[in-house]
């Protein structure tokens, strides 16, 4: 589930910046909504503010999806929405691969993602530089 609503999060955010709207004003308002969780909250100011200090790397989640992944064919459980997000987090590993600094880069938060999601969308982030909290 981690993974599959980091992506989401990752999209829509990306979507409403490519639109105009500051990453900011866009997570505030989805975290006092009824969409917003703690997890969304706590992902905000990574997400504004390009801050990729690990708490959990991609290819941590890369084997969580994984596990997932089997024990979804083990057991007969159409998995599909997981699988299209593996397959992300997996372009988001390639391209790091792809880089002189990949040990450091896949040492990040999995939530440098938005990196990766924010190039396929022709787009550069910048830090915004915003004093926002965690939810903690």
């Amino acid at each position: 589930m981690l993974g599959v609503v980091i992506e989401n999060l990752i999209e829509i955010t990306l979507l409403a910046n490519k639109m105009g709207v500051p990453r900011e004003a866009f997570l505030a308002f989805m975290n006092n909504g009824v969409m917003g969780s703690m997890f969304t909250a706590y992902k905000t100011p990574a997400l504004v503010n390009l801050d990729w200090t690990a708490t959990f790397t991609p290819e941590l989640l890369r084997k969580d999806l994984d596990l997932g992944l089997e024990l979804g064919r083990e057991w007969d459980v159409p998995m599909p929405v997981t699988a299209a997000t593996r397959e992300m987090v997996q372009m988001h590993i390639g391209k790091a691969l792809s880089q002189s600094n990949s040990k450091d880069i896949l040492a990040q938060d999995f939530a440098r993602m938005a990196e990766t999601m924010a190039e396929l969308s022709g787009m550069k982030l910048t830090s915004e530089n915003k004093n926002v909290g965690t939810g903690l």
